[in-house]
């Protein structure tokens, strides 16, 4: 009888110990996908709104130059990992979207750009407002206004980054993301829209570089090519001109003619980036990079996040929403920076475009 009992005892106690193991490794399973697993980057040296750039590790510099989907469930990682940015999509009210943005920057040392795709058109914020599209404005007067209106209501919710004005010349694809008229007309309210937006301390980025991007197919969908004229870049010369344009998207179209990108996605032609630089010193934004219109052209996401480093793009959108992916894209990147595939003086004259537009100083 007591053999029995003690062989009883023995079963419950090793039926606890088993359940115990099943909970922890369960926990580490839901906290592994969750992100939580995902080393917390070491605190930065920032005195009186100064930073030492050589005080940042090579991840932390990597991380600044990613923006991704900003969504509640990875509020832990994309602070730990301080990456350099959030998108918002549709969120119900003001109320949500305001809390949401303050509950991620608080206690940030570098703080997030909050990033918002505002044309007027088809916009996050359906539920909340309307805006005009941008295929309604006919005056300079009136793209101000937009431009002014939008910031100012973006800028009272927290966001400070727009990836809007459009400068395509047509859009056959939405119907309401360009403004009217010719390429010079075009150029002219997107220089006003320009002016009001960023009177509201919201960055505009003139998109989506070389043009055409809305008329072939939709890229998001598939590898697009087009031949770029004269009249498709005029509006990019227009306003990197006037030196008021503190950000340029560059899309996934794979071109020819006025802008050559050598059969590649214009976003990881290295030729088509160099070019823009030579006239511009504004942050470069890549197009999201999840769009079939570049993901399919390569066999890996390892080879596809190198070359659109390596081209020199300062801003990456990776909308991926899997924080362990984020984390790979910063570790992938790191190997090749350290490989010197990718150089680190590239990546932080980055970094420093990146901290200064976000008010930093350096040092």
């Amino acid at each position: 009888m007591k053999s029995k009992k003690k062989r009883l005892r023995v079963q419950e106690i090793i039926f606890v110990i088993l359940l115990v193991v099943a909970v922890i490794l369960g926990s580490l399973s839901v906290a592994k996908a969750k992100g939580w697993l995902i080393p917390k980057q070491p605190q930065l040296e920032i005195i009186d709104g100064t930073i030492n750039l050589d005080s940042m590790t090579l991840e932390q510099k990597i991380a600044q130059m990613i923006i991704v989907a900003g969504l509640k469930d990875n509020y832990y990682p994309w602070r730990n990992m301080q990456v350099g940015g959030i998108h918002l999509f549709a969120l119900q009210t003001t109320n949500i979207f305001n809390n949401t943005i303050i509950d991620f920057q608080y206690g940030m040392p570098i703080h997030f750009f909050v990033t918002a795709d505002l044309e007027g058109c088809i916009t996050p914020f359906a539920n909340i407002k309307n805006f005009t599209a941008a295929s309604e404005i006919e005056t300079v007067g009136e793209a101000y206004e937009k431009g002014f209106q939008e910031g100012e209501f973006l800028r009272s919710l927290g966001f400070n980054l727009n990836f809007a004005p459009v400068v395509d010349l047509h859009d056959d694809i939405w119907k309401c993301r360009t403004f009217p008229g010719d390429e010079k007309k075009i150029a002219e309210l997107a220089q006003a829209y320009t002016q009001g937006l960023q009177s509201q301390q919201v960055i505009a980025t003139v998109k989506h570089y070389p043009g055409k991007t809305l008329v072939v197919k939709d890229p998001h969908k598939f590898i697009v090519t087009a031949e770029i004229d004269k009249e498709d870049i005029y509006p990019y010369k227009y306003l990197l001109e006037r030196r008021n344009v503190k950000a340029l998207m560059v899309s996934h179209l794979i071109t020819s003619g006025e802008i050559d990108s050598q059969n590649l996605p214009s976003v990881v032609s290295k030729e088509v980036i160099d070019k823009i630089k030579k006239d511009f010193d504004g942050l470069i934004i890549s197009d999201e990079i999840h769009m079939l219109g570049l993901k399919i052209f390569y066999s890996s996401l390892d080879e596809m996040y190198v070359a659109v480093f390596k081209a020199g793009n300062d801003v990456i959108l990776n909308f991926d929403r899997d924080p362990n992916e984020i984390y790979h894209m910063i570790q992938v990147i790191k190997d090749a920076v350290e490989r010197e595939e990718i150089s680190e003086e590239q990546i932080d004259n980055s970094v420093r475009k990146i901290l200064v537009a976000k008010g930093f100083n350096l040092r």
